[in-house]
């Protein structure tokens, strides 16, 4: 769990260097620190309190990677993950579908998102595309890890 998302935070940062602009990358962090507490069927609190360390201590090691605002993009990561949380742990199990997952880690993509327009000073008329790239590239990552999670609740129900 713990080397899983420290490659994913490596391939994120990875895309950022490759990429025009860092604030088009999604968060692939945050969608694996996501997948492995909602794929947690056990719902044990000790590994939730461990993922909320990982996703601050990647948040941490972003600011200063990028933003140069240490805690910021932390505050962002922690603040999604106990949102998405909360989010989940008001369905009932059996509405922890598919599509519901999807729409949560979806939704956890627009936090870091806006926070980088405002960090970054866009050009108002380039929100619109810069809101489309983003979309772009976070909708398909969100059903591959959607797709992960579905396979991980069919082997719980075999």
């Amino acid at each position: 769990m713990i080397l899983n998302s420290l490659l994913s935070w490596y391939f994120q940062d990875l895309l950022a260097v490759l990429s025009s602009d860092a604030l088009l990358v999604p968060d692939i962090f945050l969608l694996s620190i996501l997948y492995y507490n909602f794929s947690d069927f056990s719902r044990d609190t000790e590994k939730e309190i461990l993922l909320l360390w990982i996703s601050f201590l990647g948040g941490i090691l972003w600011d200063l990677r990028w933003i140069g605002i240490p805690g910021l993009f932390a505050f962002i990561y922690v603040g999604t993950f106990l949102c998405a949380s909360w989010a989940w742990s008001v369905f009932p199990e059996s509405g922890h579908t598919v599509s519901m997952f999807f729409v949560i880690v979806w939704l956890s993509q627009l936090p870091g998102f806006f926070a980088g327009l405002f960090l970054w000073n866009i050009v108002t008329e380039h929100y619109f595309r810069s809101m489309l790239v983003c979309q772009a590239y976070s909708i398909p990552l969100s059903a591959l890890y959607s797709l992960f999670y579905a396979r991980k609740l069919k082997l719980k129900n075999v």
